[in-house]
C-alpha cells in the first residue's frame, strides 16, 4: 500500500531515496534525517540538528525503487494504513521518531531524552494545531495513530502511575543496546503463548542462570526497537516487572496488603496491553498447602484473577521452585503456557559471550583474547557441572577481568593462567590438573601412608592418573569406577580418603556414604534410598534443599564418592547405582540435579576373604602368620548374592585387591606409630625410647584378620592408655624419660598383653607383658 504523503514530505522522500548507498536499503536513520533537512523540521525543533547529520547524495536522480530495512517495514506499513489523508513533514517525522526503530535511533546517537520529549511533544502540539480544522478528521488518524498508539496514551500514563511503586515498566525510556543472542525459539515459543485468545499467561522455567529474565527483557526490546517478528498485535504492548517484595514493603497491616492486590489487579484489567512480568513467580503465587500466612488470602485473589484471564502474565522461577511450589497445585499450573528453557550447548555459549565480548573489555578495560573465550566455557563445562550456561562462562570472564584489573601493576590481558586461578577463586580450593600430578608422584604420596599394597597402590594410581586426562571428548560418566577388595583393615578405605586430598588440592573431597546405614529394612528399599537421595516432600525427616548424603556431590562435584562395605546395603539401591554408574546423574527426591561426571567411585567390600590361618590357643609369631587374602571370584560370588547383580559388576571399570599384612609391613607401621607417639612426648616435655625387642613382641600380638586396626588397638591399649593413667595420678612429675621394654617372661605380676608401670629415678619404665 503506498503512502499517501505531501508535496513536502514527497519531495523528503525522495531526497532520502537519493541517499542511499547503491544495493543498500533506506534505513530508518536516513529517513529521519532527510525529513530534517529537506524540510524546515531544522527549525521547528532545532535542539536535534546535532544529532541528525545531513546525509550525502548518492544518486542524481530519484531511484526509481529502494528496498527497505527491516525495521522501517513494520511502521511505513502502517502508516499507509491509518492515514487516508496526505501525511505532513511534522507527522511522518515525528510519527517514525517515536515508533521503537526511531527511538532506538535516536538512542543510539545519544539523544537526551529530555530534548527528545520536548522536540516531540513541540511537533506534536503543532500537528494537532494544523489539523483541528479539518472536518471529519480526529488527529489521532495522524499523530495519534499506530504511531504513537497505546504508549502515547493518557490512559498508559495513569497506569505507569499507578503502577510505578511496584516496580518497573521495562518497555519505558531508552531501548538497550544489549541484544540477547540464541533465544529466538524461547521468544518465539513466549509471543505464542501471549497471543492466545484465552490463557495468555506464560510461565518460564529453567536452571537457575540459563537467562529467564534475560528472555523477558530481550521481549522487552525488540518490542521497543520494533522487530519485524513482533506479532501485529502486540507491536505496541508494555511489559511490567513486579516484585512481590515491592506489593509487601511497608505493609505493616494485612488489610494494607490486600489494598495493593486490588489495586493491581484493578489497573492490570482495565489495561489489557500491560504484560505483568514476575520474577521468582512462585513466592507470590505459591499454593497455600505449603504455607499459610497473612497474605495468602491475597495471593489466593490475585490467581482466582488471572484464573479469570483478567490480565494477562509472564512468571519466571527455576525447576526447583516449580515442582516444590507451583506442580502440585494443578489447577493453577494449567493457566499457564510453559515455556523451557534449556542450557545452551557450549558452541551457543561460545557466541553468547562473542557477543558479550565488547561490553566486558570496555568495562574492564582488558583485553580478552578469542582463545581465552573458548578456554572460559570448557572450564567452565569441565569443573562447573552444577552450575548453568551461559551465566557460569560469563561469570568466570568477569572474575578473570576483576583479577587483572586488581594486580599491582594491573594486568592489560586475560591469561589461561589468570583463568585457573579465577576458577579456583570460585570453587574455593585448588584445582587438580592432570599435568600436576604424576603417577610416580601420587604412588609416592599414597605408600607412605599405605604400607605393603604396592601392587594395588600401582594399579590405582595409574586409573587415577588416567581418569584426569583429557582423552575423553565426552565425559558421560564417572571419572573412574573402582573397587577395593581385601581384608578389613588393610588401607582400603585410608587410600580413598587420600585420594580424595589430592583431588581437593589438600582438602578432603569426599562424599561417603557408610553402607552399613543403606542395610534392608523389612524387604523395603525405602529407607536406603531416602538416605542417599533425602526423603520425598511431605514425607518425616524432609528438609527443603538438604537432599541426602548423595547430594553434597552438588557442593564437590570434583571429588571421591566412596560407598565403604558395598556388601552391605541394601539390593534395591543397585538400580540407582546403575544410573550413576551409566550416565554420571541423577536426580535427588527434592528434584536436584547430581552430577557425578566429575568424581570417582570407589566401592570398597570385604566380601570374598578367605583366611588360611590354622586355629590356635593364645597367640602365633609373627613368623608363623600366613595372612588372609582375597579372591576376585569369591568376591563377586558373594556380591552376586548379596544381590546387587552381574549388570552392577560388569559397569566396575577396576578391581583393586588389598592383600593381607605382612610380619614385615606390620613391623614398619608399628614404628611410624611408634614414632609418632615419640613426637608427641617431645612436644610435652619427655623422650620417650623403646629397647629393641619391644617391636617384635608387640607385632607378635597382633591378629591377621582384624588388620591394622587391631594393631593400633594394642598401642593404645599397651602404651597409650599406661601414659594416659600415670599423667592422671601425677606418676610423670619430675620424669624427663619414658621408656618401653619387655617385661620378664613368667613373672606373674605380668599378665601377657598387659603392662606394668616402674619409677627409676627421672625415668618412668613401662615394661609390656
Amino acid at each position: 500500500m503506498p503512502l499517501n504523503l505531501d508535496p513536502e514530505s514527497a519531495a523528503a522522500r525522495d531526497f532520502a531515496k537519493r541517499c542511499v548507498p547503491e544495493g543498500e536499503s533506506l534505513d530508518v536513520g536516513l529517513l529521519l534525517s532527510a525529513f530534517f533537512h529537506a524540510t524546515d523540521l531544522n527549525e521547528r525543533v532545532p535542539e536535534l540538528e546535532p544529532f541528525f547529520q545531513k546525509p550525502e547524495v548518492c544518486s542524481d536522480e530519484v531511484p526509481r525503487e529502494i528496498p527497505l530495512s527491516r525495521a522501517l517495514v513494520s511502521p511505513v506499513t502502517d502508516l499507509a494504513k491509518n492515514n487516508a489523508d496526505p501525511i505532513t513533514p511534522v507527522a511522518f517525522f515525528s510519527a517514525l521518531l517515536w515508533s521503537p526503530p526511531g527511538m532506538s535511533f535516536a538512542a543510539e546517537k545519544g539523544v537526551p531524552e529530555e530534548a527528545l520529549n520536548r522536540a516531540l511533544a513541540t511537533l506534536r502540539g503543532e500537528a494537532d494545531t494544523s489539523e483541528a480544522g479539518s472536518p471529519g478528521k480526529s488527529a489521532n488518524t495522524t499523530v495519534e495513530g499506530w504511531r504513537i498508539g497505546w504508549r502515547g496514551t493518557e490512559r498508559r500514563k495513569e497506569a505507569l502511575e499507578e503502577l510505578n511503586p511496584f516496580g518497573r515498566m521495562l518497555t519505558e525510556g531508552r531501548p538497550p543496546q544489549e541484544k540477547i543472542i540464541g533465544m529466538d525459539e524461547e521468544i518465539q515459543a513466549l509471543l505464542k503463548s501471549l497471543v492466545k485468545r484465552k490463557q495468555r499467561s506464560a510461565l518460564i522455567i529453567g536452571l537457575p542462570g540459563v537467562g529467564k529474565t534475560a528472555l523477558v527483557r530481550e521481549l522487552a526490546r525488540r518490542l521497543m526497537v520494533g522487530d519485524p517478528n513482533i506479532p501485529t498485535r502486540m507491536r505496541d504492548y508494555d511489559i511490567f516487572e513486579l516484585s512481590s517484595n515491592f506489593l509487601k514493603a511497608g505493609t505493616s497491616l494485612v488489610g494494607q496488603y490486600e489494598e495493593r492486590v486490588n489495586k493491581l489487579i484493578k489497573t492490570l484489567s482495565e489495561n489489557s496491553k500491560i504484560i505483568l512480568f514476575v520474577d521468582e513467580v512462585h513466592s507470590l503465587l505459591q499454593s497455600g498447602m505449603h504455607e499459610k500466612g497473612n497474605f495468602t488470602e491475597a495471593n489466593e485473589a490475585f490467581k482466582k484473577a488471572l484464573a479469570q484471564g483478567d490480565f494477562s502474565m509472564i512468571g519466571a522461577t527455576t525447576t526447583a521452585e516449580f515442582r516444590h511450589y507451583l506442580e502440585p497445585d494443578q489447577a493453577l499450573v494449567q493457566r499457564f503456557s510453559i515455556v523451557s528453557i534449556q542450557p545452551p550447548t557450549p558452541g551457543e555459549v561460545l557466541a553468547i559471550v562473542e557477543g558479550r565480548l565488547p561490553e566486558i573489555e570496555g568495562f574492564y578495560d582488558v583485553e580478552i583474547p578469542a582463545e581465552i573465550l573458548r578456554k572460559a566455557v570448557d572450564l567452565t563445562e569441565e569443573y562447573l557441572p552444577t552450575r548453568a550456561q551461559p551465566r557460569k562462562a560469563i561469570q568466570l570472564l568477569d572474575e578473570a577481568c576483576a583479577y587483572c584489573v586488581t594486580r599491582t601493576p594491573p594486568l592489560e590481558e586475560v591469561t589461561e593462567g589468570v583463568l585457573w586461578e579465577s576458577l579456583e577463586d570460585t570453587v574455593g580450593h585448588e584445582l587438580l590438573r592432570e599435568e600436576t600430578l604424576t603417577q610416580g608422584g601420587l604412588f609416592g604420596a599414597l605408600s607412605r601412608k599405605i604400607v605393603g599394597q604396592d601392587e594395588a597402590l600401582e594399579g590405582i594410581c595409574r586409573a587415577f592418573i588416567s581418569g584426569l586426562g583429557g582423552w575423553v571428548t565426552e565425559r558421560d560418566h564417572p571419572r573412574g569406577v573402582f573397587l577395593f577388595g581385601g581384608p578389613t583393615g588393610v588401607g582400603k578405605t585410608e587410600t580413598a580418603l587420600l585420594l580424595a586430598k589430592e583431588l581437593g588440592g589438600g582438602r578432603e573431597a569426599l562424599v561417603r556414604v557408610d553402607c552399613n546405614t543403606l542395610q534392608p529394612s523389612g524387604g523395603d528399599s525405602g529407607h536406603a534410598l531416602n538416605v542417599l537421595l533425602g526423603p520425598a516432600p511431605g514425607y518425616i525427616g524432609y528438609v527443603r534443599g538438604k537432599g541426602g548424603l548423595l547430594s553434597r556431590i552438588r557442593e564437590h562435584p570434583e571429588s571421591i564418592v566412596l560407598f565403604d562395605e558395598i556388601e552391605k546395603a541394601d539390593p534395591g539401591v543397585g538400580e540407582l547405582l546403575l544410573q550413576i554408574l551409566d550416565s554420571g546423574r541423577c536426580e535427588d527426591n527434592d528434584g536436584n540435579l547430581l552430577d557425578f561426571r566429575r568424581a570417582f567411585i570407589v566401592f570398597t567390600t570385604n566380601a570374598g576373604v578367605v583366611y588360611d590361618a590354622p586355629k590356635t590357643i593364645g597367640f602365633l609369631k609373627a613368623a608363623e602368620l600366613e595372612g588372609p587374602r582375597a579372591d576376585v571370584e569369591k568376591l563377586k560370588a558373594e556380591i552376586r548374592r548379596k544381590g546387587l547383580g552381574e549388570e552392577f559388576l560388569g559397569r566396575i571399570s577396576h578391581y583393586f585387591i588389598f592383600g593381607g599384612l605382612s610380619p614385615d609391613a606390620v613391623t614398619a607401621i608399628l614404628e611410624t606409630q611408634l614414632e609418632k607417639l615419640q613426637d608427641t612426648a617431645e612436644l610435652r616435655g619427655y623422650e620417650l625410647e623403646w629397647g629393641q625387642g619391644v617391636v617384635g613382641h608387640l607385632v607378635s600380638q597382633w591378629q591377621p584378620r582384624f588388620g591394622v586396626r587391631h594393631l593400633l588397638a594394642i598401642l593404645r591399649n599397651r602404651i597409650v592408655e599406661q601414659l594416659s593413667v600415670a599423667d592422671a595420678q601425677g606418676e610423670l612429675d619430675g620424669v624427663g624419660r619414658i621408656r618401653l621394654t619387655v617385661a620378664d617372661e613368667g613373672k606373674e605380676e605380668t599378665p601377657a598383653g598387659t603392662a606394668i608401670r616402674e619409677r627409676k629415678g627421672d625415668t618412668l619404665v613401662i615394661g609390656l607383658g
